[in-house]
């Protein structure tokens, strides 16, 4: 009988002062770089940045080497999917929404699926779960400096 894994789903809302429109870009491999310090994509395929479904990345993580990839993008309707794997370690699905919220604001329902694929995945995913509040909190931070600043906030 093969070992049970931890599996958490977690939701969460970051309210933004942009529209609806200049937001929703936010959320994508390249649009990260503006405000995820650190965050530094290696595309795979297409191998120049790009946005869209069937995008393949590559990101560096504390454990290792995450594979992303976007398996929804659809500005129309303000909804983004990835998948990404960190090998021996865990896996995730995370969507955002992006729907304006009031004049010239938005808001992007954000939503993780993840599943631990080893013991250490285990602590991992655990912890998770239980900062996704404050994990939350971070990103609506990072968004409203880059807002104002044009500046990712630091890794920290």
């Amino acid at each position: 009988m093969a070992d049970r894994r931890i599996h958490i789903e977690r939701a969460g809302v970051v309210r933004m002062a942009l529209s609806a429109a200049d937001a929703f870009p936010l959320f994508n491999a390249e649009g990260e770089r503006r405000w995820v310090a650190g965050w530094d994509p290696r595309y795979v395929h297409p191998v120049e940045p790009g946005v869209g479904e069937g995008a393949v990345f590559q990101t560096r993580k504390g454990v290792g080497t995450a594979t992303w990839v976007q398996t929804r993008h659809d500005p129309h309707s303000g909804l983004a999917s990835f998948v990404y794997v960190l090998p021996d370690h865990h896996v995730a699905m995370v969507d955002v929404c992006v729907t304006p919220d009031g004049d010239g604001r938005s808001r992007a329902s954000v939503r993780y699926r993840m599943t631990s694929l080893s013991s250490d995945g285990d602590d991992f995913v655990r912890e998770f779960a239980d900062g996704f509040d404050d994990f939350m909190v971070h990103w609506e931070e990072a968004i409203q400096r880059h807002i104002v600043e044009g500046a990712p906030l630091s890794a920290g």
